[in-house]
């Protein structure tokens, strides 16, 4: 996929996105990788807008998140600071090449209760397990402002430091918790929760990193509608 291509690609899974619910304005972000130093994504401020966003919208970043092209519309305006957690697995596993994040309604459950996405749909044995990964956002917080510490923010991220530093943990954990999953990532893909945060889904092209959040979420709503049969 070229980069025309992908900027239109991206445009249309974001108002996918919003249009099934799975985005809400609390956050999104989308990734995908051009070549070995490229990476295409979208702006910190998509969910405000609700995703009514345009392919000028669209911003160009290294892989260590430093900025390589503005957004044409907006060139002021960075990615989000989420993204990390995008390069930092597209670091450790060079066949992610697309990566969607929100917080969709049904899978926030599970990352709210710090609990695994099991497979019980059909569909979502495909993606297997989601897990969860914890890192505490108010303590690591404290922890940077108690240590003074001196945090250098990649030139194409939009963050205050001290959430930098959260997120940066956070991708440490990802490539964590994901390693030892290479084969699965190479046959349809991963998705990985974020503690009381959102749901990060990987996959070799955009539309399946798309399709495997429609089955994470389709499958965390029917895990929660069947414990409420008992």
């Amino acid at each position: 996929m070229n980069e025309t291509q992908a900027r239109k690609k991206i445009v249309e899974i974001l108002k996918d996105m919003w249009d099934r619910g799975h985005v809400n304005t609390t956050g999104v972000s989308i990734s995908y990788r051009l070549d070995d130093s490229r990476i295409l994504v979208d702006q910190s401020g998509t969910a405000f807008r609700k995703c009514q966003i345009s392919e000028d919208d669209l911003l160009i970043i290294d892989i260590n998140c430093n900025l390589v092209e503005t957004a044409p519309n907006s060139p002021e305006r960075k990615a989000p600071v989420n993204t990390i957690i995008h390069t930092e697995y597209y670091k450790a596993n060079p066949l992610a090449r697309a990566c969607v994040h929100c917080h969709p309604r049904y899978s926030q459950v599970f990352a709210c209760r710090n609990e695994s996405i099991f497979p019980y749909t059909l569909q979502s044995h495909i993606i297997g397990e989601v897990p969860c990964v914890f890192v505490n956002d108010t303590l690591l917080k404290k922890d940077f402002f108690d240590g003074n510490l001196n945090i250098e923010i990649p030139s194409g991220l939009h963050s205050r430091p001290d959430v930098f530093y959260v997120m940066q943990k956070v991708a440490d954990e990802v490539v964590s918790v994901l390693s030892g999953r290479e084969k699965e990532m190479e046959k349809h893909g991963l998705a990985v929760n974020h503690f009381e945060h959102g749901i990060f889904v990987f996959g070799r092209n955009l539309d399946e990193a798309f399709d495997n959040l429609e089955r994470v979420e389709a499958n965390a709503h029917v895990t929660i509608m069947s414990k409420m049969l008992g």
